[in-house]
């Protein structure tokens, strides 16, 4: 099994496409603060209120995680190559060694990715004559953003299961959470605040703007939507290759 990992880990940091997942990574936040124009007003703000309200963009970093762990198995069926994976590795072997590796590296890509944007709100900071203050409620942010990661790799990789194609799971994890989501959360927040990527957001920025639900509940449904569709996932693969 950690041969499996290693080499699903090792594919997952491989390949020219990489570089379209770090754009990503970056670009998703850069949505969500140019989106909402109230996160770059720091008038009248402390120096902690603004580092918070500038850091909540990482929530959406499970957008991120989505994609790398639904590519995580895409890229197989996009290559034609599953069919060999599934011999070499057998279904139970593949399918968790895939997840796992998609996880290993969402966590890591947010890791740089949180460390990159921390520098980015530094300097809007400094801008504002105001100065990075990483207090309790920034701290909150990175850990309920890091479990987001944790389910959004998680989700991808059930996505991908599912769809066996690149370009509808692409699609799934990107525009359904930034298109549709993000969207409803400012004309229906009392549907989208139950949806997949809504609750995984939650963890991070739990309330957000009296829209999203509270942290307990949010773990509660987010952690239901994680557990429903990797099951899922788990059930319609193993019929289809069995």
């Amino acid at each position: 099994m950690i041969s499996a990992i290693r080499s699903e880990a090792v594919r997952s940091v491989s390949g020219l496409s990489l570089w379209a997942v770090y754009v990503l990574a970056v670009f998703v936040p850069v949505v969500v603060l140019s989106s909402d124009r109230t996160l770059t007003d720091l008038s009248g703000l402390s120096s902690g209120a603004a580092t918070a309200q500038l850091l909540q963009p990482l929530a959406w970093s499970f957008i991120t995680a989505a994609f790398v762990g639904a590519y995580a198995v895409t890229r197989e069926y996009y290559y034609a190559s599953m069919d060999r994976t599934l011999t070499e590795l057998g279904y139970s072997r593949a399918f968790r060694g895939k997840m796992i590796a998609g996880l290993m590296t969402a966590i890591a890509l947010a890791l740089c990715m949180f460390a990159l944007w921390t520098v980015v709100v530094y300097f809007i900071l400094n801008q504002e004559g105001l100065v990075l203050n990483i207090d309790e409620a920034a701290v909150r942010i990175y850990a309920g953003a890091l479990l987001g990661v944790i389910m959004g790799a998680f989700v991808g990789g059930a996505v991908g299961w599912i769809s066996r194609n690149y370009y509808i799971g692409a699609a799934i994890v990107l525009a359904f959470p930034i298109g549709v989501e993000f969207a409803l959360l400012g004309t229906s927040p009392d549907v989208a605040r139950f949806s997949p990527g809504m609750t995984i957001a939650a963890l991070s920025v739990p309330e957000y703007k009296d829209r999203l639900l509270e942290f307990a509940p949010a773990v509660s449904v987010a952690g239901a939507w994680t557990v429903g569709l990797v099951l899922l996932a788990w059930f319609v693969a193993r019929r289809r290759v069995a």
